[in-house]
């Protein structure tokens, strides 16, 4: 069973996620803000990681930041945020994001950018 790290402060947003892809046979791992998720990260090892940008702590940039120097780089992450400008897109791709989906989504599209990658 592949396994998804879901790092989101939107609690009902993120409770929704995981019951999604739990119900399609994923096993979810959650965490409410980037330093949160870089400890699970180590911890779980999951096999991808949606990651939204704007969260307290530390951000989805941040995030990305410390984890593409980390020793699990190799982890894919898609970022997911409200963030729409194409500048935006930019620097999360820059700092190592492999996509990026803006909120709000649909889930079939959130689940075949998950699919490409895991």
């Amino acid at each position: 069973m592949k396994t998804i790290l879901i790092i989101d402060d939107e609690v009902k947003l993120r409770e929704t996620i995981v019951e999604m892809f739990s119900f399609i046979g994923y096993n979810i791992i959650e965490a409410q803000d980037g330093v949160e998720g870089l400890e699970k990260v180590k911890s779980e090892i999951p096999d991808l990681i949606l990651c939204d940008v704007m969260m307290p702590k530390l951000d989805g940039y941040g995030f990305l930041k410390n984890h593409s120097n980390s020793a699990f780089s190799h982890i894919p992450v898609l970022l997911l945020t409200a963030k729409t400008e194409e500048k935006d897109k930019q620097i999360g791709f820059k700092n190592g994001a492999k996509g990026y989906i803006k909120k709000p989504f649909a889930f079939h599209e959130l689940r075949k950018l998950v699919e490409e990658y895991i």
